[in-house]
């Protein structure tokens, strides 16, 4: 099985050929660090599967690469090694055509289960990529429907009287929704929430620009 790997840290990237490779008909035909070696590679020669990181040091991410295979080589099957673990990492890079996803801590006893699963045809998301779904998602399952309304306004630092207009209620409601949810997240600055809801997918980064 011939098998591809973009992924701008060296020494991440020998370690993940030497993992694959000790298996004797596996075999790393292309390494590249960034999107466009990766693109030049991929129109010379085709592997069977892709292994991808997200965060890059250019401007063009692993995203980029998993829309440019899904559009022109779908025949090629990918797995996302990356650390980001959390929402909307994940559904993003599943929604570009991904069968596997592994989270790079685990990475070293996952990525082989990953390459025969998604080899197969199957998906493959890494029992720790899983976990930290299904954290995030608990998290929100605390909170009542208005106040899932309001978590995505008051995070990008909206007051109570603006969200009061957002959401068509009184500002005193605002105020009550605002003490709820801070106590039930156990958050005690916008900062905080912030994260848990980037973390959750309720606000995607580019949201924020």
């Amino acid at each position: 099985m011939h098998i591809g790997i973009i992924e701008d840290h060296q020494l991440v990237r020998d370690s993940f050929k030497k993992l694959l490779e000790l298996h004797a008909d596996w075999e790393v035909i292309i390494e590249a660090c960034n999107v466009d070696q990766a693109i030049l590679a991929v129109t010379l020669e085709q592997p069977d599967i892709f292994i991808v990181d997200i965060s890059l040091n250019e401007s063009q991410t692993g995203l980029t690469f998993l829309t440019y295979l899904n559009e022109n080589f779908p025949e090629i099957k990918t797995i996302v090694a990356s650390m980001h673990d959390y929402e909307p990492y994940v559904s993003n890079a599943l929604r570009l055509g991904a069968l596997g996803y592994v989270s790079k801590r685990s990475a070293s006893e996952e990525l082989i289960d990953a390459v025969k699963s998604v080899a197969l045809g199957k998906r493959y998301i890494s029992e720790d990529v899983n976990f930290a779904l299904n954290t995030q998602s608990s998290v929100l399952t605390m909170l009542t429907n208005r106040e899932l309304e309001a978590l995505p306004l008051l995070a990008k630092g909206l007051n109570a009287k603006q969200i009061a207009q957002q959401l068509e209620i009184m500002p005193k409601t605002a105020h009550v929704h605002k003490a709820n949810i801070y106590s039930k997240l156990n958050v005690t600055t916008s900062f905080e929430l912030l994260k848990i809801a980037i973390d959750a997918g309720v606000i995607k980064l580019d949201e924020l620009t």
